[in-house]
């Protein structure tokens, strides 16, 4: 029998919405990843700074050669800077480069790129796919605590004609690769699920179970802070009728890093 009484998990349906809605505001502030920087001195004739960040904003200021300008925070490919006035607008990363820093050294700044995927401690996403011939929607946080191994927390809920379902697990994640593009990883974990049969022509009752999954999957940097990754895992539903449960499940889905 299983070793957790649904009493106990009545909150499992909100907590899979509360963590798809969590990685989803993440990777909206991934995007949006901002990182303190230093501030430095224009070297070349010029450098041009606009209203917000993006080329289609108009340039309202130009610092011109000698001037100090605080390098205030970086949002993808742009630096909001202030001047030694208190006037700030933002300055593309490839600009920076023709300023320098205290010491007269030129200044290169770069967007998050393999080298920061690489070595991040944070990662985060959402996934689709199938799940025993059901559709499956599924988010998950990673903390990558060495190089090589992480542990994720993930949530998943099912779609099928006969019955509904809703997972949350724990998984130990070893990554074999960590400094290459194409990063495969083998996965292990454990968590509950808690199935809601469909039938309405007899009462039926909710059940939760405990399961066990081992997997494997495949993350491929794309560009600055993202990231696919895709994965296959196969659960064992331990229920309490005779024979439990075997499950395949694949997924494939964005993430981003920090």
């Amino acid at each position: 029998m299983s070793a957790l009484a649904p009493n106990k998990l009545n909150g499992l349906h909100g907590d899979v919405y509360l963590l798809l809605v969590a990685v989803l505001c993440l990777l909206a502030a991934g995007a949006q990843a901002e990182e303190a920087l230093p501030e430095s001195w224009v070297a070349d004739a010029y450098i041009e700074m606009r209203t917000q960040p993006g080329r289609g904003y108009p340039v309202f200021y130009v610092a011109e050669r000698g001037e100090r300008i605080e390098l205030v925070r970086q949002r993808t490919d742009w630096i909001k800077v202030r001047n030694a006035r208190g006037i700030e607008g933002w300055v593309h990363v490839d600009a920076i480069g023709r300023t320098v820093d205290a010491g007269g050294e030129a200044l290169a700044l770069s967007s998050p790129d393999l080298d920061a995927f690489t070595r991040r401690k944070w990662e985060f996403g959402i996934l689709v796919g199938d799940y025993g011939d059901t559709d499956a929607l599924g988010g998950y946080v990673g903390w990558h605590f060495t190089r090589n191994l992480s542990l994720e927390l993930a949530a998943t809920e099912n779609f099928g004609d006969a019955s509904d379902g809703r997972m949350v697990t724990a998984n130990i994640t070893h990554q074999m690769f960590p400094d290459t593009r194409y990063s495969p990883f083998l996965t292990i974990g454990w968590g509950v699920r808690e199935t809601s049969p469909r039938s309405t022509l007899v009462e039926t009752e909710d059940r939760t179970d405990n399961t066990a999954s081992i997997g494997a999957g495949l993350r491929i940097h794309l560009y600055k802070r993202l990231f696919l990754r895709l994965q296959y895992k196969h659960y064992a539903v331990m229920t309490d009728r005779d024979d439990d449960e075997e499950v395949d499940e694949w997924k494939i889905g964005i993430s981003a890093f920090y």
